[in-house]
């Protein structure tokens, strides 16, 4: 199967706002969710590679965004 397996996840309703807001960018479920553990998993390897925090430890963080340039 080409290393394709299912995942199973409980819905809440929480979970599906958060979801519908991923697939405002024209994704599908399933690529919002493989894009959404992506980004999760590289802000907590990155946080323990780099030493923010113990491994095991879900870091503080603050996000900025970079400004869009009017072109």
């Amino acid at each position: 199967m080409n290393g394709v397996k299912n995942l199973s996840v409980m819905r809440t309703d929480d979970s599906d706002r958060h979801l519908a807001i991923i697939r405002e960018t024209g994704m599908s479920q399933s690529e919002a969710t493989r894009w959404a553990l992506k980004i999760a998993a590289n802000i907590l390897k990155f946080a323990w590679e780099d030493g923010y925090e113990d491994r095991g430890v879900v870091p503080k963080m603050r996000v900025q965004y970079k400004v869009k340039s009017e072109e």
